[in-house]
């Protein structure tokens, strides 16, 4: 099997035609033919959604970033594989709340985790936390997620559909441990919803790379949903600076999902073109049948250039 290569690409390379196109070119001639990209980044939507607001940095009235980019994939031989973030739906650099009074933050203050507590991104004054999330143990919310993940996919012909912050943002957040099961359950839905709409849809997780981590400190049994066939392919984040700490997060994760499809999943650290190389390296060492970059910026093309040819080798 050839050894896969891919880029997670955040919502905002992906709110202009130009830019859509510029980013399926460089694709193209990175022969990088998967790419993973954010359209549902923070409760919002860079598609056209009837379920959450349009995404606020789409300036174009006129313009469906996932229509753009799975036409002109398809016309390339890029295949789109649709990024959610689930349980975390709201942060903003300048702590402002959203601005639609649809979205989840106004519309269910009862499906946040700690609603008493929101009034400002960080609720509790702890330094953990990222933005607001849902509480995946409201039914509700839930539902609504699934829904949305399942709007995509029926809406839209992405090659796969890809799970991110499918998590508590800390343990502490939870109610008890036992929550993990709500976090599954979320999962298990998607599956059951995604498979029934497309059985060959693609489906990832992108997951803390230490299982034992994962399960403690987020409560994400990803490997559960390894064993449950409820996911197709896991992408371990195995971000860190020290090439040999990828490697032992990569065989962990390798060793926690010995029959899964595994993408190595790396990150892109400024005019770093041999560690680049070096991760790549150690990720096929660990067993990944791939490896996936975080993440697309023109401003790193030498990066992704040293990555990309690494990768092919």
């Amino acid at each position: 099997m050839t050894f896969a290569k891919s880029l997670w690409v955040v919502r905002d390379r992906i709110t202009t035609k130009q830019a859509i196109d510029d980013l399926l070119a460089d694709s193209v001639g990175w022969n990088i033919r998967d790419l993973v990209v954010q359209v549902r980044g923070r409760g919002d939507a860079y598609y056209t959604s009837s379920l959450e607001p349009r995404a606020e940095s789409v300036g174009d009235p006129a313009l469906d970033p996932l229509a753009h980019l799975v036409r002109g994939g398809a016309a390339v031989g890029v295949r789109i594989h649709a990024w959610a973030n689930g349980t975390f739906v709201w942060s903003s650099p300048t702590g402002a709340l959203p601005r639609s009074a649809e979205h989840i933050v106004h519309a269910h203050p009862d499906w946040l985790l700690r609603p008493d507590g929101v009034k400002y991104l960080d609720p509790v004054g702890g330094n953990d936390w990222e933005g607001i999330y849902i509480d995946p143990t409201v039914a509700a919310a839930r539902e609504h997620t699934v829904d949305v993940f399942a709007d995509i996919v029926r809406r839209y012909p992405v090659e796969g559909f890809h799970h991110d912050y499918i998590r508590y943002p800390q343990a502490t957040y939870a109610a008890s441990p036992d929550d993990h099961a709500a976090v599954t359950e979320l999962v298990r839905a998607t599956t059951a919803r995604l498979r029934a709409l497309r059985p060959e849809i693609v489906i990832s997780a992108a997951v803390f790379p230490d299982p034992a981590v994962a399960r403690e400190r987020v409560l994400q049994r990803w490997p559960e949903w390894v064993r449950e066939k409820l996911i197709d392919l896991v992408c371990p984040m195995a971000y860190r600076t020290d090439t040999s700490e990828v490697a032992r997060l990569l065989q962990a994760a390798r060793a926690a999902a010995p029959a899964a499809r595994l993408w190595g999943g790396l990150m892109a650290y400024a005019h770093e073109r041999d560690r680049a190389r070096d991760q790549v390296r150690a990720a096929r060492a660990a067993g990944c049948d791939g490896v996936i970059l975080f993440a697309y910026d023109p401003a790193m093309r030498d990066v992704i250039d040293a990555f990309a040819a690494e990768a092919e080798r």
